[in-house]
């Protein structure tokens, strides 16, 4: 018997490139204000034509994800920290169950993700971990560590070896869209460092239990800075 079949839905092509450049923007992958490749290299890259993109522009424009400029020193620009940030809060406000919802499922995978890149990273994935604590310690401002976090939690589901866990995480944190951190930046990088640096610890140590162990204390700083987040 067939089971969750579903009907297919017809996606344009420049719909598929509007959600491709929001969930880097969502995962932080993107600064505020960050100037985004030009034209026709991020048409290549995405693998659409330069007529599609301009359309996917639009509607990142639109929705306020990215400004256009035009001129000589002109380009699509994302949005500053301060509207990327009230975005974020304003989506996380639309839908709390839905933010509970990817926390589980954080819980359930992210701790797993690093037990297993306790026993499976190599030295290329210990390099990748390293450049993303090291982007953390070295951040100036609250897009700079959120880059850094993202590029740390991205490398943890890559040292995992599975590629249907890195698809996860990368989804998870895309649909989570979480808010640019507010507070103290140099305590926030403080915090944020110690945490995930012990993570690291425990994966170069080959130490599962621990590396999972210390994973779920990320997730539970992350969950609690969202609270904070909508406090403020």
């Amino acid at each position: 018997m067939l089971w969750g079949l579903k009907p297919v839905e017809q996606h344009a092509a420049y719909g598929l490139a509007v959600t491709h450049l929001k969930q880097q923007i969502h995962m932080g992958m993107v600064l505020p204000g960050e100037r985004l490749p030009a034209e026709r290299k991020l048409a290549e890259q995405i693998g659409i034509s330069r007529v599609t993109l301009r359309e996917a522009l639009r509607v990142l424009e639109a929705e306020g994800y990215i400004s256009v400029r035009r001129g000589a020193s002109g380009g699509a620009f994302a949005a500053d920290e301060d509207q990327l940030r009230d975005m974020a809060l304003k989506r996380l406000s639309s839908d709390p169950s839905g933010v509970l919802r990817i926390f589980e499922y954080r819980t359930a995978v992210e701790p797993l993700a690093a037990e297993l890149s306790a026993v499976r990273r190599t030295p290329g994935d210990l390099r990748r971990l390293d450049e993303a604590l090291r982007e953390i310690s070295q951040a100036t401002n609250a897009g700079e560590l959120r880059r850094g976090e993202a590029a740390f939690h991205l490398a943890i589901a890559q040292a995992s070896a599975n590629p249907y866990i890195v698809t996860s995480i990368e989804d998870a944190l895309a649909s989570l869209f979480m808010p640019l951190p507010h507070g103290t930046l140099p305590d926030q990088v403080a915090q944020s460092g110690l945490l995930r640096g012990n993570v690291v610890e425990a994966i170069r140590d080959r130490a599962q239990p621990q590396a999972a162990s210390r994973m779920q204390l990320v997730i539970e700083y992350e969950q609690a800075r969202v609270s904070d987040s909508k406090a403020a």
